[in-house]
């Protein structure tokens, strides 16, 4: 429990992050609101949520022919961004005085004008930058709106207190790319929504690789699946389970695949339990939250040597990093960690050390508060 006197935050998330006064939330971001209110006065977590007749008419002003485009255009322009911001403004109304700081979670929408002046902070783990740099054919927006949207990530962060990023990745790129002062944007990491208490010693029977993604084809999926007939012919009992897209019609025929789909926190945990190898060579990945879940679970990590992922995956000493759309050193990774069981299990123990000590959201928020505002001198004499 926050102790008295402690600063009154009040959230702002355009993700659904309703469960964050749970004991174990089960959202993606609820475990960095419900972890704040462990050390600060949480008033609540505001959702700037658009009317029915609002999301219609954002998808139709957003329509394109391409289902990717049309996603993009939706989720990124002016009309939307102005409905956000009054829906969060009504918020900011609704508690007017009762809070000394903002918390928004990434940079989907305006602030809101707070008509008493408390500073805000973003946390935030990608920039329209970055994927325009290193994924270009995933943005799906018109030069104009890509210019749009980056004046619009330009000003939100110029205008915060602190600007938190995830990775130093990020991190340069709010500070390169859109101009914000170097001593106002801090990379504090991120935490893993699950992980053992305790390391257990046991090992999977069998050489299993594990991938969790929706996003099949940003996060190298294409390139899992031709690198795993070559996994196939050097450990030949291997199996590689695939968690959240659907099936690839491209997979038909490849031997040791499995499919299971999307699946909830449980069953997510028990794949976790029974695999050996974790993998997820990704074109672009701003952060990589799995990577810490199964470093949390005593799995060692094949990644790419690319964005955040080297912040995470110490080569060598956690998993290993190849080359991006490589297939040849993604095979050599896998059938190196598939067949000898105890180097992967060296890197796994070493793994789930790196979660234990710095990356909980409790740490996460121990370096976040060491660059939060303090509370205004006459916010703090109102409550006594």
């Amino acid at each position: 429990m926050p102790a008295p006197g402690a600063v009154r935050v009040l959230g702002i998330s355009v993700p659904d992050v309703s469960d964050w006064r749970q004991d174990e939330p089960a959202g993606k971001w609820s475990p960095f609101y419900a972890a704040l209110a462990q050390r600060f006065a949480l008033i609540d977590v505001i959702q700037p949520e658009l009317s029915i007749a609002d999301r219609s008419l954002n998808l139709a002003r957003a329509f394109h022919p391409r289902r990717h485009n049309w996603s993009a255009r939706a989720g990124a322009n002016p009309f939307l961004v102005r409905r956000r911001t009054e829906a969060v403004q009504r918020g900011l109304d609704r508690y007017q005085g009762s809070y000394d700081l903002i918390v928004q979670l990434q940079t989907l929408c305006e602030p809101g004008f707070d008509r008493a002046g408390a500073p805000y902070t973003i946390y935030t783990d990608s920039t329209l930058a970055l994927n325009r740099r290193v994924y270009p054919e995933g943005v799906g927006l018109s030069p104009d709106a890509i210019a749009a949207w980056m004046t619009f990530e330009a000003d939100v962060c110029r205008s915060a207190s602190v600007v938190f990023t995830f990775s130093e990745f990020a991190r340069r790129s709010v500070i390169d790319d859109y101009g914000c002062s170097a001593e106002r944007v801090v990379a504090v990491g991120a935490g893993a929504n699950q992980f053992l208490p305790e390391l257990d010693d046991g090992e999977a029977t069998t050489p299993r690789a594990l991938f969790v993604g929706a996003d099949f084809g940003r996060k190298g999926g294409q390139v899992l699946l031709e690198a795993w007939n070559v996994v196939r012919e050097h450990v030949g009992d291997a199996e590689l389970i695939i968690a959240g897209p659907r099936r690839d019609p491209t997979s038909a025929g490849l031997a040791g695949v499995r499919w299971v789909g999307r699946v909830d926190r449980a069953a997510l945990a028990d794949l976790y339990r029974s695999a050996s190898v974790f993998v997820l060579p990704s074109l672009f990945e701003p952060w990589g939250h799995v990577f810490l879940e199964a470093m949390g679970y005593g799995l060692p990590c094949v990644g790419t040597s690319c964005c955040a992922m080297p912040e995470i995956i110490a080569d060598g000493v956690t998993g290993i990093l190849v080359a991006r759309g490589s297939v040849e050193a993604l095979a050599a990774a896998l059938i190196d960690l598939l067949a000898d069981r105890d180097r992967a299990r060296a890197l796994g123990r070493a793994g789930y050390a790196k979660v234990m000590n710095g990356y909980r959201w409790s740490d996460v928020i121990d370096r976040v508060a060491a660059h939060l505002p303090p509370a205004p001198a006459s916010s703090l004499s109102t409550r006594r």
